[in-house]
């Protein structure tokens, strides 16, 4: 009888264990079958920097702003950073150009911009690939296609072009601006010069959207 007692003892003991085997492999195999998606990523449209740099004097001192005010728009809220930049459209209203002196962003806004007939810049990333792309810029009622590039900087998009405003037909308005300020814009040589040449930095800070899936 003892033997028989002893038995079964074991043979329920051998089945609970078997049952808890059972289940931590059940729990380790689906935390296993879990993983992160490819990273994706959203833009935080609050803390955009757009800057600008126009250069002046006959050996090209540099003058840096930014605008205050802009728009975002872009067919897909989060995904890579290529499925962001493609086919972001960015508005900038040029009223908002902020060069930290209120004096010189009047002169820029009245004797350059309205004479530039852009009260906005709109510009759309056509494509973006293995860091460059192209983007269309909208500027004094010109269409043009640029190239730029980009680099991913603690977790922060920084995109980079450089623009000949000839291009857009901005003389007018170079001129009108260079005339108003003569003075401020001649060298030591005793020219006055005012490039066309601006170089655009535009920093887009980007948050995380992962989120676990199961494998099929």
């Amino acid at each position: 009888m003892s033997y028989f007692k002893y038995l079964g003892t074991f043979l329920l003991l051998l089945i609970f264990y078997s049952c808890q085997t059972s289940d931590k492999k059940k729990t380790d195999t689906i935390h296993e079958n879990m993983s992160i998606n490819e990273t994706k990523y959203a833009i935080d449209t609050s803390r955009v920097i757009i800057v600008w740099t126009a250069y002046k004097f006959t050996n090209k001192v540099g003058v840096s702003g930014s605008f205050k005010n802009y728009t975002l728009q872009g067919n897909n809220k989060s995904g890579s950073v290529e499925t962001i930049l493609n086919n972001l459209k960015l508005s900038i209203l040029t009223e908002s150009v902020d060069s930290k002196n209120t004096v010189r962003d009047f002169k820029l806004h009245t004797y350059f911009f309205n004479v530039f007939n852009t009260p906005t810049i709109i510009g759309t990333i056509i494509n973006a690939k293995e860091n460059q792309g192209f983007m269309k810029l909208d500027m004094n009622q010109n269409n043009l296609w640029v190239p730029y590039t980009y680099s991913i900087k603690n977790d922060t998009i920084e995109l980079f072009t450089n623009l000949n405003l000839n291009n857009w037909n901005g003389e007018k308005a170079l001129n009108a601006l260079n005339k108003e300020c003569y003075d401020l814009h001649t060298g030591e040589d005793g020219i006055s010069k005012l490039w066309p040449d601006v170089d655009i930095s535009i920093k887009l800070p980007l948050k995380k959207t992962n989120h676990y899936k199961e494998h099929e």
